[in-house]
């Protein structure tokens, strides 16, 4: 094969393992969903039957890729699944419990995969134990798994023999060991030991420390290329625990003394919001060295020449190192709309060539009248494609609440807490970009909601309150905006204690604190390094918390508020624009001076030229003026950004009247230039804070215009005015 063909050999394998990654990954979400209605419905053998078949997927796959390891796991698993399905195995909820921990093992395998690229990997010790207590709940079902059956009593049979020295040669067990494997050799080969051999054994003198060192090495690896999964915090500690308790049962004091380093390095800079990034990864790895330098490798034999080459084709990498591609599944029917206007397209575009051959020969007839209704049928079509875009890259947002409940149990065992999750509007559909950062918001509420919100059954007790707490999740859409809104009926927030741990923490002077209002003092909880936890977990207490939650949400061009009922619960809505990522609004194009800006159109209520009589002065305010029988400021943008006006009365100008997620100014002008697209671009310089612009846009030619953020505006003229803005209207 020339080298160019197998170049392309090896981008289809890469292709191949990509798309089995990430049908796995949809099949794992399946499962997950089974399971979580499987809780609720536990009669309800359709789940089950959902769960087998997404079971018997990834068997499949598994199997197309020779990943003879995992298919052993599925397979098992799928056969007790279909003992339950046929109601040979009773359905109870010591049987979910039990596929439930099945479902955590093939997670936890397919990350494995996925850190793999390409190769097999090997099962866990608790991996294999769960597939020995599967065998023993299934028993044989055909000759095939009889023969397995006896092949695995065979082989703990001798093995426990030889141990004891009694295969000497000579001895009758000797000659039993012999006959069997002249005869059916198979029925002593180790397979599951043999496939996807690992790299070696980890040592340090009679202790094997393999996989708790390949794990913290993992770890450090993905962590470096930003992949790091959210339970690597736990798994570093996990580990490193798991390896000081065996040193120290061997007496092994420099190998505990240097992974206590470790430990305590890693909790000094480990923030659960941040995870294992590449800076962590790197204080890990200078950490574990003192601890690996003790370890001695022994060597095993290398995999096959074809395991090898699948490896190797799985692994092949853009250039430039980049992290493994996203792909989006589509429905057929929006592919066909939007390849029907890609053809629309092309018609246009003899259209314009024909306008240009006209232009070329001065005919100028009707060229006018025909370069117009071209170029609206070209707005119309350039409209058309942007919103087939947006359908073909939504996604509904029930996989990242799927996953919720998981994390909910988990919390609940922790804190010795009995917590109910309830949810709706998971047939919301997002922009496949928002959907992870939406998923990562949502995890972070509801871990405030279990570590800080619901109390312990004893004290729901002391309060009047049932033992199990509830937090419920809400999700809507008006087609512009997705509102979030995640509730639970706990303790709520003790304004009080804030303020004491904010002049404590030295966040305000006692004076100045007493001076807040509730809601104020609630927002305190927003600021960076504040934290009313006393003691730091696994989830809170590090000072990384709510303001990285606030940061997200306003990266995201969102807005947060939390809304206190002490002692009854806490709420916390979020708002986030549905379009994050397409970056193209309809605006306003508004001139001032020589300058241009332009502003989103869906701040703007409404644009007019006030009357002298309804403009008046207000001390501490500044410019007002009447409107619909309410007061509204008035921001004079040539003040704001320094540009000379051509109008100097209010009367005279137009007013843009906005409004931003908490208050409504009028903005004056000097003319309204109509509206346009506004595609953007990101500055590429810092501004001051607040700052005033969320990006630029190009308006015609090389010229290009500032686009106003309104919330920016508002903030900035409320600085500078120094008085009150009136509330924007509700919705």
């Amino acid at each position: 094969m020339t080298e160019q063909g197998e170049r392309e050999s090896e981008q289809v394998t890469a292709e191949l393992f990509q798309g089995f990654l990430d049908e796995s990954d949809e099949m794992l979400a399946e499962i997950e969903r089974g399971l979580q209605a499987l809780e609720s419905e536990p009669e309800d053998l359709s789940h089950i039957h959902g769960i087998f078949r997404a079971v018997h997927s990834l068997k499949g796959n598994s199997s197309f890729f020779d990943f003879t390891n995992v298919k052993t796991f599925c397979h098992t698993l799928e056969n007790f699944l279909d003992l339950v399905r046929d109601r040979r195995i009773e359905m109870s909820p010591e049987i979910a419990r039990f596929i439930l921990e099945g479902s955590d093992h093939l997670k936890a395998i397919f990350n494995r995969l996925h850190a793999a690229h390409g190769a097999d990997v090997p099962l866990t010790e608790e991996e294999e134990s769960f597939l020995r207590h599967v065998d023993e709940r299934v028993g044989p079902q055909d000759t095939e798994e009889k023969l397995e059956v006896l092949r695995k009593s065979l082989l703990k049979f001798f093995g426990q023999h030889q141990q004891n020295g009694e295969m000497e040669e000579g001895a009758p067990l000797r000659e039993v060991f012999e006959l069997i494997n002249r005869n059916a050799p198979f029925l002593l080969e180790d397979k599951r030991a043999g496939a996807g051999a690992p790299e070696g054994r980890w040592l340090l003198g009679p202790v094997e420390v393999t996989q708790e060192f390949r794990k913290l090495r993992a770890i450090i690896a993905e962590g470096r290329e930003g992949k790091g999964q959210e339970t690597a915090g736990a798994d570093v500690l996990k580990s490193v625990e798991a390896l000081a308790a065996r040193h120290t049962e061997a007496g092994q004091t420099e190998a505990v003394e240097a992974l206590d380093a470790l430990k305590e390095e890693f909790e000094i800079f480990f923030q659960d919001a941040v995870g294992v990034d590449e800076m962590l990864s790197g204080i890990i790895e200078q950490s574990l060295a003192p601890y690996a330098a003790l370890l001695t490798e022994e060597k095993v034999e290398e995999r096959a020449e074809e395991r090898r080459s699948l490896a190797a084709a799985a692994r092949a990498e853009p250039e430039g190192g980049e992290r493994r591609a996203s792909f989006v599944r589509v429905d057929e029917s929006l592919l066909d709309v939007f390849i029907d206007h890609v053809g629309e397209l092309i018609t246009l575009s003899e259209l314009f060539n024909y306008l240009q051959r006209k232009l070329e020969e001065k005919d100028t007839r009707d060229l006018a009248l025909n370069f117009k209704n071209t170029n609206q049928s070209f707005r119309e079509l350039a409209s058309q494609l942007q919103k087939s875009l947006y359908e073909i890259r939504k996604a509904p947002l029930e996989s990242a609440l799927a996953k919720l409940p998981r994390a909910v149990r988990a919390l609940a065992k922790d804190g010795g807490k009995s917590i109910r999750l309830a949810f709706t509007g998971g047939e919301t559909e997002v922009d496949k970009s928002l959907l992870e950062k939406v998923e990562t918001i949502l995890m972070h509420l509801v871990r405030n909601c279990c570590d800080h919100g619901i109390e312990t059954p004893a004290e729901r007790a002391a309060a009047g309150k049932p033992p199990e707490g509830n937090i419920t999740i809400t999700v809507t859409s008006n087609g512009v905006e997705l509102f979030l809104r995640v509730a639970d009926d706990g303790r709520g927030v003790n304004v009080a204690r804030v303020r004491e741990v904010a002049v404590a923490r030295g966040f305000y002077s006692g004076d100045a604190a007493a001076r807040l209002t509730d809601r104020e003092a609630l927002n305190i909880l927003l600021l960076p390094g504040f934290s009313t936890a006393d003691k730091i977990t696994e989830t809170s207490g590090r000072g990384v918390g709510m303001d990285v939650l606030a940061a997200s949400v306003r990266s995201l061009g969102g807005a947060l508020s939390l809304q206190n009922s002490p002692g009854k619960g806490l709420a916390i809505e979020i708002n986030v624009p549905l379009m994050y990522t397409t970056r193209i609004k309809l605006g306003l194009s508004l001139a001032v001076g020589d300058s241009v800006f332009l502003v989103p159109a869906e701040h703007v209520r409404e644009t007019f030229q006030p009357k002298r009589e309804e403009v008046s002065t207000v001390e501490g305010k500044g410019e007002v003026v009447m409107r619909w029988g309410k007061i509204y400021p008035v921001a004079r943008l040539s003040r704001l950004f320094g540009v000379a006006p051509r109008r100097e009365n209010v009367w005279d100008a137009l007013l843009v009247l906005v409004e931003s997620r908490e208050a409504a100014i009028c903005l004056m002008v000097d003319e309204i230039l109509g509206q346009r697209q506004i595609v953007y671009k990101q500055l590429t310089v810092k501004t001051r804070e607040p700052n005033a612009f969320e990006g630029v846009s190009i308006l015609d030619g090389a010229r290009m215009a500032l686009i106003l953020s309104v919330d920016g505006v508002v903030k900035q003229f409320h600085e500078g005015a120094g008085g009150a803005l009136p509330p924007r209207r509700s919705a």
